[in-house]
């Protein structure tokens, strides 16, 4: 089974997993990264749209939203909840995203990188995307190993979407020519924050 194939199915019921708990945990996480309206911010992996509530609450009307997923089920899902016109959808690879190059302030990556099949290739298409001083943030609402167990416990297409040890992804991210600026580890999440630096 294909990746876009395994996700299509999952689709229709995706949103039976967001706990409230998990729901907290994604509110602080966007809130604590000072989005300001008129951002320009790319969801990738956004799925059925999870983040966007909280992504629009931090824009208000002003900015834009691109969702970027590979499965046409799960942006279909995204789409039926009417989310305001700052928000557009885009159907694509992680390796081929649709924007033009230093165009967005933030790429926020949620519950998604471990499914990324080239990591440097991923990491250094979202760098062209972004701006200069623009920023990229991983995050998961569970710990490395408990994210890295889970995937193993599915089995299937899945079975082998790690996220990297600290170290290697550090150098993944420096490899794409960004610099980490945090790094979060913890029982009941995962973030890292890196920045597209000015030469």
């Amino acid at each position: 089974m294909q990746l876009q194939e395994y996700f299509d199915q999952l689709a229709p019921t995706w949103d039976e997993e967001l706990t409230r708990e998990r729901v907290k945990c994604l509110s602080s996480i966007v809130k604590e990264l000072g989005i300001k309206p008129g951002y320009y911010v790319l969801d990738i992996g956004s799925g059925t749209g999870v983040l966007l509530p909280f992504l629009i609450a931090e824009l208000g009307d002003e900015g834009k939203i691109v969702a970027l997923d590979l499965s046409a089920e799960m942006l279909g899902q995204a789409k039926a909840k009417n989310f305001p016109p700052i928000v557009g959808f885009a159907q694509a690879d992680i390796l081929a995203i649709p924007l033009a190059d230093n165009s967005v302030e933030l790429a926020i990556c949620n519950s998604v990188f471990p499914h990324f099949s080239d990591k440097v290739k991923a990491l250094r298409e979202i760098a062209r995307v972004l701006r200069n001083n623009g920023r990229l943030v991983i995050c998961h609402t569970m710990s490395r190993a408990m994210i890295n167990h889970l995937h193993q416990s599915i089995g299937g297409v899945v079975a082998h979407h790690f996220l990297p040890h600290e170290f290697q992804l550090k150098e993944l991210i420096k490899q794409a020519g960004l610099k980490v600026t945090h790094f979060e580890d913890g029982p009941e999440r995962y973030l890292v924050v890196a920045e597209k630096s000015v030469c």
